[in-house]
């Protein structure tokens, strides 16, 4: 009992004098201590800390228009509208939302007669998938423009280069050069087939090639099916109302290089690409699956490609491959 007291009362001492050295120390100067009195501890904090998540396919699609110029080469005359000294291209062009690249580049060529806009839903879901789509609107035979369309496919094929040479520079984003597409619908079409399958207009850049309902253009000089390793997609309808089947067969066999050929049983000339029946959304899944295995592999071979895109999503679409 007396330990216990004793021990309390020095406890009450040792308190007692603490208390008088921090009154000193404090009390005494009214001015706030040193920093260095007081450091800054770390309390552990109980929140969650929360990221955003990055977008993921289908991604949004963001579209507007750039104007490229090419200096080098006119533009001809329209019927009685004068041609002019260079070449404006008008480019429509399709970005998916929220990915920063550098992005696969799909430059398209519409058909005769027609402009981007009549593909929108071709050119949106290539987008909506990850793919940079620029789309030019073709001097010589858009319908946009004052005059008579006219067919230049050899122009329209350097028209394709050109925005390639254009996009690359960055107006809309950085793209990747080791994935560049040129992709093309009746006379683009066969702008494409012209750059697959004649050397003068190949251009080394182009990793894929996407020829949709297209012919080797009568009176232009060979020669045709030059070796290449590139991969060539051919599709087209039977019911193609321009005959195209036999001709858009024949880019397909004389093609040097891997390639795939997709036929659209009672398919027609342009509504095999853009309808919403099976068929036609199983087309537009056809071509992604193809470029999704021609840029994937560095050595792609006609097996791999047809091996990709079998089974179609849709019956009513048969799958060739060929040698090599």
């Amino acid at each position: 009992m007396v330990r216990r007291r004793r021990t309390l009362a020095a406890a009450i001492v040792a308190l007692g004098l603490l208390a008088i050295v921090l009154f000193l120390e404090l009390g005494s100067d009214p001015s706030p201590p040193p920093a260095v009195r007081y450091k800054a501890v770390a309390v552990p904090s109980s929140t969650t800390t929360t990221t955003t998540a990055l977008p993921s396919p289908p991604y949004a699609v963001s579209d507007e228009t750039l104007t490229f110029v090419d200096p080098s080469r006119p533009t001809p005359p329209r019927g009685d509208v004068a041609g002019s000294a260079t070449r404006t291209l008008e480019t429509e062009i399709f970005k998916p939302v929220g990915l920063t690249g550098p992005l696969p580049l799909i430059v398209f060529g519409h058909g005769w007669n027609s402009n981007p806009g009549v593909y929108e839903q071709l050119l949106d879901e290539w987008a909506q998938a990850g793919y940079l789509v620029a789309a030019p609107v073709f001097p010589d035979s858009s319908n946009l423009l004052p005059g008579t369309p006219i067919s230049d496919y050899g122009e329209q094929a350097e028209d394709l280069s050109f925005v390639i040479t254009a996009m690359l520079k960055g107006p809309a984003g950085p793209v990747d050069p080791q994935k560049i597409v040129v992709a093309g619908h009746s006379d683009g079409g066969t702008d494409v087939a012209l750059m697959a399958l004649n050397p003068t207009f190949r251009d080394p850049r182009v990793a894929a090639y996407l020829s949709l309902s297209s012919e080797i253009p009568d009176g232009m000089a060979g020669p045709w099916g030059a070796a290449s390793d590139v991969p060539l997609f051919v599709a087209v309808g039977t019911e193609d109302e321009y005959g195209l089947l036999p001709r858009s067969t024949q880019v397909f066999d004389v093609a040097d290089q891997p390639k795939v050929l997709v036929v659209a049983q009672g398919g027609d000339h342009l509504g095999s690409y853009l309808g919403p029946s099976s068929e036609e959304v199983a087309m537009r899944n056809e071509t992604l699956r193809f470029l999704s295995a021609a840029l994937r592999s560095p050595t792609p071979t006609s097996a791999s490609l047809g091996a990709a895109l079998a089974p179609t999503g849709d019956p009513s679409l048969v799958v060739t491959s060929g040698a090599p």
